[in-house]
């Protein structure tokens, strides 16, 4: 199944501000915790560091058996978490 994962936190409080921060988000995206995770990345998108003044959001596209999964994933970050289709499978219904 596929969901779409949404981050957000203050620009203040980006983790690619700090070298600790950088590790953790190489460790977590590493494609040795992704497998040992048992999702597949579709797609990521950052408004870090584009965005200096507001809050950031990274926008992740996750291929997972489920919602639990993802959550595991992600671990102590918050995210709004929504199962999603291509919108070529929806159209087929329209």
């Amino acid at each position: 199944m596929l969901y779409a994962a949404v981050h957000t936190h203050p620009a203040s409080q980006c983790p690619l501000n700090t070298g600790d921060g950088k590790k953790m988000v190489k460790q977590l995206f590493s494609e040795e915790n992704m497998m040992k995770s048992e999702i597949k990345l579709t797609s990521a998108n950052m408004s870090c560091p584009v965005d200096s003044a507001a809050d950031h959001k990274g926008y992740f596209i996750i291929d997972a058996k489920d919602a639990d999964t993802v959550k595991k994933f992600f671990g102590p970050m918050t995210v709004d978490l929504r199962e999603v289709k291509p919108l070529s499978e929806v159209a087929k219904t329209l």
